[in-house]
């Protein structure tokens, strides 16, 4: 037996992760020849770099997880291969008390699609995507070079709590849901479509996903609308997302909660590093009051100037310290809630020569009895592409209407000629 370190408590923030046992996959679609022991190096690099990531969680005697290390090496990359190339791959086996990080390198019909899964408790998409382009410059430098620079050590990240509390931001009266409200045991709600169960599965188990992909033109064209009535395209595809569930809801009187997560790193100052803390996170509401009448500008712009009042009274930058530790799925008494994760412009990876990144997706892992149901979308390579990760039935509905609407406003612009 080896005995283990602990490094610390997990934060409020953070434990919620820990109690769904959440990992997030990020996976990159290649072209070209790879180098899986060059890969595993690099990975190793990563670890070492990071020592955090080669932990585990452990649960103390009140229940709170811990990050622990021990002297046990990580088990290090795994190798799938696969001939069929729309098969699924073998289920992943994730274990927060075993390991926090993962790397399975799939060889599906010769093509490699590497994927990184990380716990969130230790890292949002932000912190997680730098550390998939810091493991891939470690491996270019090994590819192309034969060798790679001094590894640097890193201290573990902080908490979110611990980040705000240097910057002087403490915990207000207003969380954000109470805009929610008004429409919390108000109406008479349809079942919900998002599958729950009363079993907690034994190990996390993947989100089934649906996903759309726009052109590089349409996202153009996209981008020129968001541009030109100044909503942006996170406003734009916010206003997009809730217009397709209301109709999908079946047009009714009842509003349309949204829920979207705020990479605070563009908001805190000083500012933070990617990998300073774990998930330096806000969360933004609104409540979506759409009826025949509503258009997409006006739908967005006010989501837009409800964003911007939030931050202007550091209601987004405190939000979490609000939010209990425990997931309960959608809040009692209110209409399915819509949440939408933008990962905005995802920059290139550095590859060696002959390897070339085509595609990414993103996979999520949850331990709950819940239904989890959220958006997550980015743009890679020039094209927008929205993923949903759901457990309701029939997901590909959904995107089905977000892709017609976002299609429609992206005709709409062409036929301007302004881009």
């Amino acid at each position: 037996m080896f005995s283990s370190s602990v490094i610390r408590n997990l934060s409020r923030s953070e434990e919620i992760f820990a109690d769904t046992e959440c990992f997030v996959g990020v996976g990159a679609h290649l072209q070209g020849p790879i180098d899986a022991e060059a890969l595993s190096a690099a990975f190793d690099a990563l670890l070492e770099a990071h020592p955090v990531l080669g932990g585990h969680l452990e649960q103390s005697a009140d229940g709170r997880h811990q990050i622990a290390v021990d002297d046990l090496l990580h088990p290090g990359i795994e190798v799938v291969e696969i001939d069929d190339p729309v098969a699924d791959s073998h289920a992943v086996r994730l274990d927060q008390s075993e390991s926090l990080v993962h790397l399975r390198l799939t060889m599906r019909g010769g093509d490699p699609q590497p994927t990184l899964y990380v716990h969130h408790g230790l890292a949002d998409g932000h912190h997680e995507f730098r550390l998939v382009e810091e493991m891939f410059s470690y491996y270019t430098d090994l590819v192309c070079n034969g060798r790679m620079g001094p590894v640097t050590v890193q201290p573990a990240p902080q908490p979110l709590e611990a980040v705000l509390a240097q910057r002087g931001i403490h915990k207000q009266q207003r969380s954000g849901l109470e805009r929610f409200m008004p429409a919390a045991f108000a109406y008479d709600l349809p079942p919900s479509r998002r599958a729950a169960s009363d079993v907690k599965p034994a190990s996390p188990l993947r989100v089934p996903m649906a996903a759309c992909q726009l052109s590089e033109r349409e996202t153009q064209d996209l981008i020129a609308f968001g541009r030109a009535h100044r909503v942006g395209l996170n406003g734009l595809l916010s206003a997009v997302l809730l217009l397709a569930e209301w109709r999908l809801r079946g047009r009714t009187n009842i509003p349309v909660p949204y829920v979207y997560p705020v990479d605070l790193r563009y908001i805190l100052s000083p500012p933070l590093s990617a990998t300073a803390c774990t998930n330096p996170l806000g969360v933004a509401t609104y409540l979506a009051e759409i009826d025949h009448n509503t258009d997409v500008v006006s739908l967005a712009r006010d989501i837009v100037e409800t964003f911007r009042a939030d931050v202007a009274e550091g209601v987004v930058q405190q939000s979490l310290l609000h939010y209990s530790p425990q997931y309960v799925g959608n809040l009692p008494g209110l209409p399915d809630i819509v949440m939408l994760t933008d990962g905005g412009m995802v920059p290139p990876i550095r590859m060696p020569p002959g390897l070339e990144v085509t595609a990414t997706h993103d996979e999520l892992f949850f331990a709950v009895n819940a239904g989890i149901d959220m958006y997550l979308s980015n743009v890679f390579a020039g094209q927008l592409v929205v993923e949903y990760h759901t457990h309701a039935p029939a997901p590909g509905k959904s995107i089905e209407e977000i892709h017609s609407l976002l299609g429609t406003i992206a005709e709409q612009q062409a036929a301007t000629g302004v881009n």
